[in-house]
């Protein structure tokens, strides 16, 4: 309600007034009966609450308003760290992980390994060129859940979901554990505490991206671009030194103790399928379009070209320059870090900011999978596959379940692994080229309906790469079935499984409470008589008695009592306390509180079923926690017996002691 009151100027003439709006503290006038909310509303009304909040403002930022989210969108040069880091980072470990299944057949397999590197690049080109035609196609985010559902059905889609759920979870423990794993070999004095280290990277990276999409990128461009330099000058160096005749050589080391296989054609499978882990994150750009700057679906393009170029250019660098300096799979030193140590003339500070480089782009390479796990499950909630909660933004504009779940689930992994990359690369990637093959296969089906100009072209480049990440995702499960990747096979199914029961709950649940628009509700009541549980004559009760006086006329204290001297004292109370107000007193000989009241309650409604019944449960709000435990404990019952039941209506009524 708004107030005014008239004030007089230093003139005669001069009258002017002072509207006193009460809800300005808290609201904004938008139009008649429209109010936003400020900022102010979430203000605590207690000094420890707001010291709380003050804290939380601190820690992940200051609330962002919804209208300021286009203020939020990433420019390019933010969007490659944010968007690509898993990709850029998978350079450190993607060609150690073939060479380590090459060394199963000898150090003589790893001539492999170059040939390999060109076959996975040619299908990095691929996969590019198609995901590229995805972005152009939906601007609006195209990834593999909304392309593979849009064109091939709700199961399809749920696939390719549960495929990039899992993938996600996956990053994050791979490319964490790979960076301290880097860590370790150039710090001995780190050894034995790199499960600890990787947890704490894990929360690290959970709470910059609580703060929101923006500066979460502000925060990881600095260690990308720094990783990205020093690894293009150490790929130069290399390359110009064998050029020149002067190749590097790393220092021996023993080779890690792997069982000796002898050369097949699985064996080759595995390790391509093991390198095929440098092109896991390539459609994070694809999925993240809605975060870029105007134009979106061009500077994701954009992006998305620089992306495949960096990486085809540092993991045929990096794989040629393993093969050049002899590296081999050691246990306590990493590939990169003996390239790096031949490279630069041993551990010198080019060396030492290599690998920090490598360890700050690898815990970051968790950002693509924070920047994408958060959104894809958005999606899903909105759908009604996830629950709800996961499609609500946070104060800065952050999908806060879902980067708290991923964290969750991937700190789980890392301590059920103890951060073994080796044990964790075989269930790495099948899920996301499961999803790459039904996305493109989604977008052969797109074009063919769309029509138009260059259609043809069109399927014919996504059909293509289709194909090809189809295939790859059947050398997957060949070559890793027995050494894991069975398990994303079961869990790809028990996830589509579970997303779709809570879809079934959520559309029974809809079609219960739905009201048909056609409907119009009359003015049509019933009669209302309430019902105060009173179990002793407080000042809770008479709150509770004075509520339901405004509610109806047909009021009634119900008291159950052990003894009737003790009931009479009681009702003698209430009519001299409380003038007018009915009691109905209920013996319990049997020395039961709830279910007397329960049953006089339901007695009563079939008496007259036409009416409703409100019961008015007075509850006694302590002023301290550790005060819960002794008090409403019979008021947590009754409304757990009566809550859902059809004419009986329960509602709280809370009374605080401020004195």
């Amino acid at each position: 309600m708004i107030g005014g009151r008239g004030l007089r100027g230093r003139k005669p003439g001069d009258r002017r007034s002072r509207i006193d709006r009460p809800k300005a503290r808290y609201f904004r006038y938008v139009a008649p009966g429209v109010l936003a909310a400020k900022m102010t509303v979430d203000e605590g009304s207690t000094p420890f609450e707001r010291r709380t909040s003050a804290l939380r403002h601190k820690v992940f930022g200051r609330p962002i308003a919804s209208e300021d989210e286009l203020a939020e969108r990433l420019p390019k040069w933010k969007a490659l760290p944010i968007f690509s880091s898993d990709v850029m980072s998978s350079v450190a470990y993607a060609s150690e992980a073939s060479m380590f299944t090459l060394a199963a057949a000898g150090t003589a397999a790893f001539g492999y390994l170059m040939p390999i590197s060109f076959l996975i690049v040619g299908l990095l080109a691929i996969v590019t060129i198609s995901y590229r035609q995805t972005i152009r196609a939906y601007p609006n985010g195209g990834g593999s859940y909304i392309v593979a559902k849009a064109n091939l059905g709700a199961l399809a889609g749920l696939v390719a979901a549960a495929s990039l759920l899992t993938d996600y979870v996956l990053t994050v423990a791979v490319s964490v554990s790979a960076g301290v794993y880097n860590l370790a070999s150039a710090l001995v004095f780190l050894r034995g505490y790199e499960v600890e280290i990787i947890v704490l990277a894990i929360l690290f990276v959970t709470a910059v991206n609580l703060r929101g999409l923006r500066e979460s990128g502000t925060a990881f461009a600095a260690p990308t671009y720094i990783f990205l330099g020093s690894m293009l000058l150490m790929l130069a160096m290399g390359i110009i030194r064998t050029a020149m005749g002067d190749p590097p050589h790393a220092a021996p080391v023993p080779l890690a103790p792997i069982p000796f296989e002898g050369m097949s054609l699985l064996l080759l499978m595995r390790a391509f399928a093991d390198g095929c882990s440098a092109m896991t994150g390539t459609e994070a750009v694809a999925n993240g379009v809605p975060a870029f700057k105007r134009p979106e679906w061009q500077n994701a393009q954009k992006t998305m070209a620089i992306m495949a170029t960096l990486l085809a250019v540092m993991f045929l660098g990096m794989s040629y320059l393993a093969g050049v300096t002899g590296a081999v799979p050691a246990t306590d030193d990493s590939i990169l870090s003996q390239v790096a140590a031949a490279v630069f003339y041993g551990r010198t500070p080019l060396y030492y900011l290599l690998i920090f480089a490598t360890m700050g782009i690898l815990i970051l390479a968790a950002q693509t999978s924070f920047a994408d796990f958060p959104r894809l499950a958005s999606l899903l909630a909105r759908d009604g596959y996830f629950p709800r909660q996961f499609a609500l933004r946070g104060e800065r504009l952050a999908f806060n379940v879902g980067i708290v779940a991923l964290a969750a689930v991937s700190i789980l992994l890392v301590v059920l692994f103890q951060g073994n990359v080796n044990s964790l690369i075989p269930l790495y990637a099948i899920g996301v080229f499961t999803a790459f093959t039904l996305s493109q296969s989604g977008m052969v089906r797109h074009w063919k309906t769309e029509g138009g100009p260059g259609w043809r072209r069109n399927a014919i480049i996504n059909g293509v790469g289709a194909t090809a990440t189809g295939i790859v995702a059947i050398v997957f499960a060949i070559a890793k079935f027995g050494l894991g990747a069975w398990i994303v096979i079961i869990i790809v199914p028990v996830l589509v499984g579970i997303m779709l029961f809570i879809h079934r709950e959520y559309m029974r649940e809809a079609r219960g409470l739905e009201v048909r628009p056609e409907i119009v509700f009359g003015e049509q009541r019933r009669r209302v008589r309430i019902v105060v549980a009173a179990p002793a004559m407080t000042r809770a009760v008479v709150q509770a008695v004075r509520v339901a006086e405004t509610m109806s006329d047909e009021v009634d204290v119900v008291h159950i009592s052990f003894d009737l001297k003790d009931a009479e004292e009681f009702r003698r109370r209430v009519d001299r306390q409380l003038p007018g107000v009915h009691t109905v007193v209920v013996e319990s000989p049997y020395r039961s509180l709830v279910k007397p009241f329960i049953r006089y309650l339901e007695v009563s409604q079939e008496e007259e079923p036409d009416r409703i019944t409100i019961v008015l449960l007075p509850e006694h709000l302590p002023r301290h926690w550790w005060d819960r435990i002794l008090y409403n404990s019979h008021v947590h019952r009754i409304r757990s017996e009566l809550v859902g039941r059809p004419d009986i209506v329960v509602l709280d009524a809370p009374y605080r002691r401020d004195h």
